[in-house]
């Protein structure tokens, strides 16, 4: 408790208590009212279920049977999802309850990582709020990937190693091993983690913490992660997931600068910048320059890599970084007066410039229109998963009533929905899931993760009978009508169509005539377009 704590008469204290409480709850309503809203799935979720559904069934973590690829980066999220199919969960709905689960605990961690005493407990309410405020933030919790999670093990570890290094009496392995469970849910977090050991090395050097906790921290850590990196090389035979080969081809630091400037453009982050800056001379400068660290070393990261195809999805993890300096900053303003008057002048152009921070992240959220740069908003996310949906659905209650064969080789671009629903044989012509597409050359840059495309030889090697040429495999009549001729690598497209009621199964194949027969017998195969 500081000094100015110890002084606030009786009625003070009660005051900042019910202010805290009302904070707190605000926070938790904006975010639910929020993440309610802008509810959606996201279909490369569907990804991590297809992998989680195979080992559930006993196929191992594969994408297609017998192909050992991992187009998946998010190992502990998929181990989650294929305990709940084990037990009848879907993971539609489980994988949303995770991430709802794992945004409400960040909110009270961060609630409660603001510190002792009342003015520690107000910080903390005014983080949450600031999060609780952001809509990515909310929308990303329902997305069905493993955003939330490893958002809430970067930070929880975060806070635990800064506790850690206060009070050295405490386990100085629990951290390590809250990184190491971000790092196995996503590869990213061994930047978190590496920072932090580095920051305990410095310590160390200064004779600040003693070589036991630098020893305990590393081993908690590594052990952990190691053992899964060996179980990757054998399983997988490559050090890297297959989709970081097909997403990183080099460094795009154009598209990258893109990314955060489409950010700034929603959020006016930079404003706030200023006001960040001041948490380093406060009495937590400490915590400030583990936090400040993390954040630019990863804004980098993102910078270098390009950025991410959705919204601000990969600037999800370092929201509560940014949000905590720019309340200590605010707090530390207020508490540079040295006289009443003083004091209280402070104390509004701090308040004035929190309120105006919570305000324009209040209402930055609300991307309109199409995409930008080759980044989606939520809504063109949501609305193209609940087509794919749809249609994965539907040609799964078209497998079951025997209209289309349980075994056929599809290819497509959207691969999370559709290969999910009807379990067929799945080529991603992105290469995600795909360890030779993943490797061909890259000519020019475009969209992240959609630069790659399966060449027709691969596609005929592959013996693919439905390939989804136009990103959607159920047509209406009236749409059937308009398809109109293809072509692939210079050549036309072999375009069929299957009657399915009132809707059609449209695909191009790469199969002879008499083979696509018998993948469909006594079914009438219309021939489109070339």
């Amino acid at each position: 408790m500081s000094h100015a704590e110890g002084e606030l008469a009786p009625a003070a204290r009660k005051t900042i208590h019910a202010l805290t409480a009302l904070l707190g709850l605000a926070a938790l309503a904006l975010w639910a009212s929020q993440a309610w809203r802008e509810r959606f799935l996201c279909d490369d979720a569907f990804i991590s279920f297809r992998y989680a559904d195979h080992l559930a069934r006993g196929m191992g973590l594969v994408w297609n049977a017998g192909e050992h690829v991992e187009g998946y980066t998010n190992f502990l999220w998929v181990l989650l999802m294929a305990g709940g199919l084990r037990l009848g969960l879907a993971p539609e709905s489980l994988s949303q309850a995770f991430g709802l689960v794992s945004a409400l605990a960040l909110l009270v961690a961060l609630f409660l990582a603001g510190g002792s005493g009342p003015f520690g407990r107000l910080r903390g309410a005014l983080v949450a709020l600031g999060l609780g405020a952001h809509g990515s933030f909310a929308a990303w919790s329902t997305s069905g990937l493993e955003t939330m999670l490893f958002t809430l093990f970067v930070s929880s570890a975060t806070w635990r190693f800064l506790r850690e290094r206060r009070e050295p009496e405490r386990a100085p392995w629990v951290a390590a091993l809250l990184f190491a469970l971000a790092t196995l849910t996503r590869p990213d977090g061994a930047l978190f983690a590496g920072l932090a050991g580095l920051f305990l090395l410095i310590e160390t050097l200064r004779a600040r913490a003693g070589g036991r906790a630098l020893i305990a921290f590393s081993l908690a850590y590594a052990l952990p992660v190691a053992a899964h990196l060996l179980w990757r090389l054998s399983y997988y035979g490559d050090w890297l997931p297959n989709t970081f080969r097909a997403k990183v081809p080099g460094t795009w630091i154009d598209q990258g600068l893109t990314y955060l400037g489409l950010y700034e453009r929603e959020y006016h982050a930079l404003a706030f910048v200023p006001l960040a800056l001041l948490a380093f001379l406060g009495h937590r400068r400490r915590e400030a320059a583990l936090l400040a660290t993390m954040l630019a070393a990863y804004l980098g990261y993102v910078v270098s890599v390009g950025g991410d195809r959705f919204e601000f999805r990969f600037l999800v993890v370092v929201l509560p970084h940014f949000t905590w300096l720019v309340v200590e900053g605010a707090s530390t303003l207020a508490a540079l007066a040295s006289s009443r008057a003083s004091r209280l002048a402070l104390g509004a152009v701090a308040g004035a410039a929190l309120l105006a921070f919570l305000g324009l992240t209040w209402r930055g959220y609300g991307w309109q229109g199409g995409a930008v740069e080759g980044i989606s908003p939520i809504a063109g996310v949501r609305a193209y998963c609940e087509r794919r949906m749809e249609e994965g659905r539907f040609l799964r209650a078209s497998i079951e009533r025997g209209q289309l064969p349980k075994d056929l080789v599809l290819c497509v671009g959207g691969a999370g929905a559709v290969p999910y629903y009807t379990r067929w044989t799945t080529v991603d012509r992105r290469g995600l899931n795909d360890a030779t597409i993943a490797r061909l050359p890259m000519t020019e840059r475009g969209v992240v993760a959609h630069e790659r495309d399966a060449p027709r030889s691969y596609l005929i090697e592959r013996r693919v009978a439905a390939f989804d040429f136009a990103n959607r495999l159920v047509w209406t009549s009236q749409q059937v009508q308009g398809v109109r001729a293809r072509e692939r690598d210079g050549l036309p497209l072999e375009i069929r169509a299957i009657q399915l009621g009132d809707e059609h199964f449209v695909f191009a194949t790469f199969l002879p005539e008499a083979e696509l027969a018998a993948l469909f017998p006594g079914r009438e195969i219309l021939r489109g377009p070339k």
